[in-house]
């Protein structure tokens, strides 16, 4: 696997570095997430019934203090024209809108998408808001409000990219530690639940 990365990686000029990690398996969030600090990005191969490794990315998206893209199991090549923002206004929406920089400015369109039947939103502008950000920057975007319509809100969000033909998912991670489990807010579970695109996730 981290060779097709690093091949993948030099055919489009970006660099990449491999190490191994040798600790037991109880420690491996912990030192996953200390060596995810040292880099901008940390991807994942999701397996929904793979318990490990939902718990060293849970570890890596609330400690790293990075990003975490999250590549669901069996799917194509994301192509990354078309990106979806879950956006309520937060901090944690506006600190992944940051950490995805990089694909908010190669995309084609931007979608800024607000769930308004899941809690409160305050500010009923803030999506036009953000695309007036966004649109400051040279991105093209535009907002949209989604209705749950009694499905979960990871559900919702993702339905709607997918509806979209959208390449990724850009999402606030809720939640917090708890001893050694997490405690994870609605949206980020739904995700974890049933990864249906890739989805870029940020504390």
């Amino acid at each position: 696997m981290s060779q097709a990365v690093a091949r993948a990686a030099t055919h489009v000029n970006v660099g990449t570095r491999t190490g191994r990690i040798e600790v037991i398996p109880e420690r491996f969030g912990e030192a996953a997430t200390r060596q995810a600090r040292y880099h901008d990005l940390t991807m994942f191969g999701w397996s929904r019934d793979n318990e490990a490794v939902r718990g060293t990315i849970e570890a890596v998206i609330f400690g790293s203090g990075r990003p975490v893209l999250l590549l669901p199991e069996h799917h194509d090549l994301p192509a990354y024209e078309i990106v979806v923002v879950a956006w309520d206004g937060s901090r944690v929406a506006a600190r992944a809108v940051a950490d995805a920089e990089h694909f908010l400015t190669k995309a084609t369109r931007v979608v800024v998408a607000t769930v308004t039947d899941e809690k409160e939103i305050e500010d009923p502008r803030t999506a036009q808001h953000l695309v007036e950000l966004l649109t400051r920057r040279n991105i093209k975007a535009d907002a949209r409000t989604v209705a749950s319509n009694g499905r979960s809100i990871g559900q919702a969000l993702q339905d709607e990219a997918l509806a979209d033909n959208a390449g990724l998912l850009v999402l606030g991670g809720y939640g917090h530690s708890r001893l050694r489990d997490f405690v994870l807010g609605g949206a980020t579970k739904g995700v974890l639940d049933d990864l249906r695109l890739p989805v870029l996730l940020s504390h």
